[in-house]
């Protein structure tokens, strides 16, 4: 059976298609929040252009006031039983990790889905995982499986347009194609905002990097890097060689995860009962 996976993020919309435990489509549709409004009609034409046939839904949202649209939007355009809409909710479903040390409530549902990811792909070591979006987030895990929770800082391109939204001469600039010999302080306004921007970037997710290292007290440590900007922000850091593992799709396939660890706990449930 195909099963769909879908991110609802503050900027855009993931899906993915799996067949047979692999990705085998994704695509994005942009507009999360600036045009919410038309959530329904952006969500039914992606996938109709994309020709998805799937026989259950796996999700995630970070943008609750949408959610309820995209449901009803799924059973009515595809007839999808309730039983085979799998949403992440912590309260509802198993985990492969402890987060009895952070409020589930406050957690975006989709740095819970990383981290289980991580987990279930990295059995043994601490874990420190990355997603670069709109925000940059960062989430610890240890190598008893406890959930520590982490770091939350802008994003690349929030880093990078919040100069120009707030001054009202400031150009907007890009660093995405900038490499770290590359960047210095500038000789113009231009060069400047980039000098700040690049080289406050980079020194912002460093020193996280260089305390979440300290905080889970190892070296055996799986750094892993996701999200649309991970790799430009790894370039841009300098930190390739940080990272075991980059898959700006981790959270696609933490939802496959996810729905087949719990299918396989409920299956296991069903045969020890009486």
């Amino acid at each position: 059976m195909n099963l769909l996976t879908v991110d609802i993020g503050n900027t855009d919309i993931k899906f993915g298609i799996f067949r047979n435990g692999v990705l085998h489509e994704q695509w994005r549709a942009a507009g999360t929040r600036a045009h919410p409004e038309k959530f329904s009609a952006v969500l039914r034409d992606s996938l109709a252009k994309a020709g998805a046939e799937f026989g259950a839904l796996a999700y995630t949202s970070v943008v609750p006031d949408i959610e309820l649209v995209f449901r009803k939007t799924i059973q009515y355009c595809f007839n999808l039983p309730d039983y085979r809409i799998f949403a992440v909710d912590p309260q509802r479903i198993r985990l492969p990790l402890d987060f009895s040390r952070y409020p589930l409530e406050q957690l975006g549902m989709d740095r819970l889905v990383n981290a289980c990811s991580a987990r279930l792909l990295y059995p043994e070591n601490a874990l420190v995982i990355v997603d670069f979006g709109t925000a940059t987030t960062f989430d610890l895990v240890d190598a008893g499986n406890q959930y520590l929770g982490g770091a939350i800082t802008p994003g690349l391109g929030t880093f990078s347009e919040c100069l120009s939204l707030k001054t009202a001469r400031l150009p907007m600039v890009s660093v995405l194609d900038k490499t770290p010999g590359t960047l210095g302080m500038g000789s113009n306004t231009l060069a400047c905002m980039e000098a700040g921007v690049g080289i406050g970037y980079r020194g912002l997710i460093k020193e996280l990097m260089e305390t979440a290292r300290q905080e889970l007290g190892t070296e055996s440590i799986t750094f892993i890097a996701t999200g649309g900007l991970s790799q430009a922000a790894l370039r841009l850091c300098g930190l390739e060689d940080w990272f075991q593992m980059v898959d700006p799709f981790l959270t696609l396939k933490g939802l496959y995860q996810l729905y087949e660890f719990n299918s396989r706990a409920n299956a296991l449930s069903n045969c020890a009962s009486p």
